[in-house]
């Protein structure tokens, strides 16, 4: 099930973040476990703007997480997080038809995100959710920006993409 967190589950979601980030040590990512997790305050802001949603398992514990937030008029994806264990279960892809449908609902024509390039569960999971990469000379100036944060968080940018999805 995809809902609106509960403001008593919002402390989940970094550890949650943290839990699924581990798997990129495998692929020679391990600085991605060094990075800042999503803030408590935008989780918060993302929750009380309707941007901001978890997967439950069955007995309704939270196993995933997806937040998006506006680069100017934009819908970005700015984070989607399952737990290891209910991966390849429909969690990430109902959380991204989710974001995709706030987005629509918002009047937006597209959802974007950023992710890395080679990555079995990055670029080609999200190619089969109907994402396509965005060339860089498209990108607008809140896209440089977001991509220049990134690195600055240690994102090998030789590694990474945005990418757009209709909705």
């Amino acid at each position: 099930m995809i809902r609106v967190p509960r403001p008593a589950e919002l402390h989940l979601l970094p550890q949650i973040e943290n839990a699924a980030d581990r798997r990129y040590a495998r692929v020679g990512l391990p600085r991605v476990l060094d990075m800042p997790t999503a803030s408590m305050a935008a989780l918060e802001h993302g929750r009380r703007r309707g941007m901001l949603w978890v997967a439950t398992s069955p007995l309704n514990r939270v196993v995933g997480f997806a937040l998006m937030k506006m680069l100017g008029n934009t819908a970005w994806l700015d984070q989607l997080s399952v737990l290891d264990g209910w991966q390849r279960k429909g969690y990430g892809a109902a959380l991204i038809d989710r974001a995709a449908g706030a987005a629509g609902t918002l009047g937006l024509r597209t959802l974007h995100l950023s992710t890395y390039r080679g990555v079995p569960w990055n670029e080609p999971y999200y190619a089969r959710r109907g994402f396509v990469e965005v060339p860089r000379a498209e990108w607008p100036r809140s896209f440089r920006v977001q991509f220049t944060i990134e690195n600055d968080h240690g994102h090998p940018p030789w590694r990474r993409t945005i990418m757009r999805r209709n909705v």
